[in-house]
């Protein structure tokens, strides 16, 4: 259980947003996004909501017409989904495209099947002109906003980016096309479940497992698994996810290509859900994580990755500030306490004894962010996960809950992580490291 092909990662939004911190959670607000994401990019990030260059809602009649038919579209879609009735979902889809209708009939299928509290579709203000000439000049690109809410899994409504084109056909718009481009900056390479073919959703306790139609059986035994991760994740923090989506899909399109660590792809990421905090969806908190399987670890995913997975989805709404050495090292933490409580407390104290003689030594300062993303991943790991477990022993879990919390919030610069450790240890980070290496487990 200490060492694995593919490592996991927990994502975190970075150089798109300004922490702002409120008493419902951590807030982000959108300013603009990067012309340029590294290739370790996360998850997707908020919407960026502003009117389009091309055209926006202040246009003629003729565009309020038809971005008000349009929204009319998106209302009863939502609403088809949350009454059932496929018919209604389907009636505004162009009728010559049968593919497009063949997609939408088993996304309607899978949505049903989550079990949702809240769906909703929002246009954003502006539009393009649709870039696939098959579709007709006069055919419209927009952004649109997917707010979908699991029952017992989200405790609000998380935002998904789609492109969608309409286009008018006899005198009314309708929906002529689904992947185009406008929500390709967000969406990256990942797709989401219910994107993906047939699936069967398993719940259980403060879990809901999606996996493909066939994997019903793997989606039982990873909600066994998760039932035992939880309460390790709870004892250990003292805090743990109001409930957590498990992606295991079979597609490989359900993990990004960006989602690696050490230059290889992750077993599982903690992915932030964002949940929009403003009326006009300008700002946007973290209010969970969801859990995505690589497709390759899917039938192997046990209680152990899921206590490290589930540890970043507790974590998350505090901020995404926090160093990694500490976001890892924690999840490392849980991971290993549950290792060794499962009767393998011989492997998980070799581990830490070979640690301790042989990277220990040579530390001369805590990992830093980019030290889990070159080839040395796995000694940062595991020099985070003695950092962390000397901490929780030395200090106790609360205040190690309290400095995380801190340093959540940021910001990151060295300065002000250098100022959280004076005031919720009373030491330096040089001390710190001076002690880890007295540090005999």
């Amino acid at each position: 259980m200490v060492e694995r092909a593919g490592r996991r990662g927990t994502w975190w939004m970075v150089g798109l947003v300004v922490l702002a911190v409120a008493a419902a959670g951590t807030t982000y607000s959108v300013l603009g996004r990067r012309a340029e994401e590294p290739a370790t990019a996360g998850p997707p990030s908020p919407p960026v909501t502003r009117p389009s260059a091309a055209a926006g809602s202040s246009g003629p009649p003729g565009d309020k017409r038809m971005l008000a038919e349009i929204d009319a579209v998106l209302k009863t879609r939502a609403s088809a989904v949350r009454t059932g009735q496929l018919a209604q979902f389907l009636q505004h889809l162009d009728p010559q495209n049968s593919a497009l209708r063949r997609r939408h009939q088993q996304l309607f299928g899978n949505l049903r099947k989550l079990g949702l509290r809240h769906l909703s579709y929002r246009r954003e203000g502006g539009w393009v002109p649709e870039p696939q000439p098959q579709h007709g000049s006069e055919a419209r690109a927009f952004r649109v906003m997917m707010l979908v809410q699991v029952t017992g899994i989200d405790p609000a409504p998380r935002f998904v980016p789609l492109g969608y084109t309409f286009a008018e056909r006899g005198g009314r718009w309708l929906l002529v096309d689904d992947d185009d481009l406008a929500g390709e900056q967000d969406r990256g390479t990942y797709r989401e479940p219910w994107d993906l073919g047939p699936i069967e959703a398993v719940r259980g306790p403060g879990v809901l497992v999606v996996v493909p139609a066939n994997e019903r059986a793997n989606g039982r035994r990873l909600v066994g698994e998760a039932r035992r991760a939880t309460p390790a994740v709870r004892a250990a923090l003292k805090r743990s996810p109001a409930g957590v989506l498990v992606i295991a899909m079979a597609d490989q399109r359900s993990m990004d290509t960006g989602w690696q660590t050490g230059g290889h792809p992750a077993a599982a990421v903690a992915v932030q859900n964002f949940s929009p905090v403003t009326a006009a969806a300008t700002r946007f908190e973290v209010t969970g994580s969801r859990v995505v399987i690589n497709p390759t670890e899917r039938t192997k995913a046990d209680r152990f990755l899921l206590a490290h997975e589930f540890t970043h989805a507790a974590m998350a709404p505090l901020g995404g500030k926090a160093p990694t050495w500490l976001v890892e090292g924690l999840a490392e933490y849980v991971e290993f306490r549950l290792t060794s409580r499962h009767g393998d407390h011989q492997r998980v104290a070799d581990r830490r004894r070979t640690l301790l003689r042989q990277a220990i030594p040579a530390v001369r300062r805590l990992p830093t962010d980019n030290d889990f993303r070159g080839a040395y991943d796995e000694q940062s790991y595991g020099v985070s996960w003695i950092v962390v477990e000397y901490l929780a022993d030395e200090y106790g879990i609360s205040t190690l809950n309290a400095l995380y919390a801190d340093l959540a919030r940021g910001p990151e610069d060295a300065a002000a992580r250098e100022r959280a450790l004076r005031q919720h240890l009373d030491t330096s980070e040089a001390e710190l490291v001076a002690a880890v290496k007295e540090y005999d487990g």
